[in-house]
Formats: C-alpha cells, sequence, structure tokens
C-alpha cells in the first residue's frame, strides 16, 4: 500500500511540473466557443476525461461479467455435443447418430446435407 502511494505521489509531481513548465496560453475553439487556457491545463483536463471514461468503460466490462449468468452442466453439455457434431465420424469411424431425433425422422437433415453436396 505504501509503494502505490509513493508512486501516486511522484505522479502528483510530475504532473504539477508538467503543468508549470507548459503555462502558455492558447486559444481552443470548439464548434462556437472559444475560450483561452493553459496549454497543461488543457492537456490534463484530455488526460482526465479519457481516464474517466476509461475507467466507466472497465467498470461496465465488470459489471457485465459479474451478471452474467454462469455456464451450467447443462450448457456445458451442449458446447461438448456442438463439438462433437462438428467432426464427422466418431472414433470408431461410423457416422454420429443425429442429434434431434424429430428431425431425424422427418428427413430434414438428410435433405439438408444432400443439398449442400450438390
Amino acid at each position: 500500500m505504501q509503494a502505490l502511494f509513493l508512486v501516486a505521489l511522484i505522479f502528483a509531481v510530475l504532473v504539477a511540473v508538467f503543468a508549470l513548465q507548459n503555462a502558455y496560453p492558447v486559444t481552443i475553439y470548439f464548434l462556437r466557443w472559444q475560450f483561452e487556457a493553459s496549454l497543461g491545463l488543457v492537456i490534463l483536463f484530455s488526460l482526465l476525461i479519457g481516464a474517466v471514461s476509461l475507467g466507466g468503460f472497465g467498470l461496465l466490462h465488470q459489471a457485465k461479467t459479474k451478471f452474467r449468468k454462469p455456464r451450467g452442466k447443462g450448457e456445458k453439455r451442449q458446447a461438448e455435443q456442438a463439438d462433437i457434431v462438428d467432426s464427422d465420424e466418431n472414433e470408431v469411424g461410423e457416422e454420429k447418430p443425429l442429434l434431434n431425433p424429430e428431425v431425424a425422422d422427418r428427413g430434414g437433415e438428410k435433405d439438408f446435407l444432400k443439398k449442400l453436396e450438390d
């Protein structure tokens, strides 16, 4: 914790030196507004806006991952079956059975595969 405080203190000193060395007035034009400000302050303000927006996106990402529904056993099993379906043959060299028996009874998957081969 003390190391983090020391790093923050060093960073604050460097920021203060930067602001003092870049105290030249510049004119900022944005849409219909125009104002004069110190170059150092303009750059520091831009840095602050970037840091706040990055922190906001980080919090949003953390909130999404925290509230996302964890994968259960059923979903893992479905994912494993999808991986098995990707290959044409099983370990013995036989054709794999169709996963959805309702579609298999109607011949839907076989007809679809024939159309794909043509």
